[in-house]
């Protein structure tokens, strides 16, 4: 019995010492490093640079212009009399979009994340900004799912930048956005808002920001969809990773 409370002693002092090994980062494993995106690992397409053409005016057709001009200021013309004739009524030139505006159905909730490239389809539930253990504010997360935050940013269907937010590896929380960074430029989105109205995006750009930038979140003119979830490497002291992946979608 003696050797085995030691035993017991010993292997109690060793997983104490593992674990606080593991919080600073030493031990294998303790350090997570997620994939880079694959968006970023192909190359994109160079952006057309526009080139300037001059374009010189020769003196002898400036000499033309202003000899003809001098001619014509000399004689005077007979300016006929003009009938005078109410306008056409003509409709603005956005009256087609201000048509489809008027059409569209007002912005929902978001409900439903679907992302067929990573097969994913996920419940998706509201949040808001709530209170950390050490009395910060930060955007709150739910388990399991992915959170919109349809009062903070802008709900799906209207102008303006919808961001959906998603654990990517924890133990407790789920990994709802893991293959995030799988996306490619083009894969289609689809959200269903909470009156079972399905809306369609394509994403456009993929990209790593630090924890810090909250830019991605602003509103925007435009309508948009943006995905967060985390990337780069998990630093366990600071118990967070590196990065914040952002996907952008637009409506198809």
């Amino acid at each position: 019995m003696n050797r085995l409370a030691a035993a017991l002693v010993v292997l109690g002092v060793l997983a104490l010492a593992y674990a606080g090994l593991w919080q600073l980062g030493i031990v294998p494993g303790s350090r997570v490093t997620l994939p880079a995106p694959v968006a970023l690992e192909k190359p994109r397409p160079a952006t057309p640079t526009a080139i300037a053409v001059a374009v010189a005016t020769t003196p002898i057709a400036l000499g033309v212009a202003v000899t003809a001009t001098s001619q014509m200021l000399a004689t005077p013309a007979r300016v006929p009399s003009v009938p005078t004739f109410a306008p056409p009524h003509l409709a603005p030139a956005d009256a087609p979009d201000r048509a489809v505006v008027a059409a569209r159905p007002p912005p929902g909730y978001a409900v439903r994340l679907a992302i067929p490239a990573i097969k994913l389809d996920t419940e998706v539930k509201q949040g808001g900004i709530v209170q950390d253990a050490d009395g910060n504010s930060i955007w709150q997360t739910l388990p399991f799912v992915a959170v919109h935050y349809g009062d903070l940013t802008a709900r799906v269907g209207e102008p303006g930048n919808a961001v959906i937010a998603g654990h990517v590896v924890t133990l407790s929380e789920g990994n709802v956005f893991r293959f995030l960074y799988q996306l490619d430029i083009d894969d289609q989105v689809q959200v269903w808002d909470d009156r079972q109205r399905e809306f369609d995006y394509h994403v456009v750009d993929v990209k790593l920001v630090p924890p810090s930038d909250t830019s991605v979140m602003a509103p925007t003119a435009d309508e948009r969809l943006t995905l967060i979830t985390c990337g780069g490497t998990f630093d366990p002291v600071k118990r967070e990773f590196s990065d914040r992946l952002i996907v952008t979608a637009r409506p198809l």
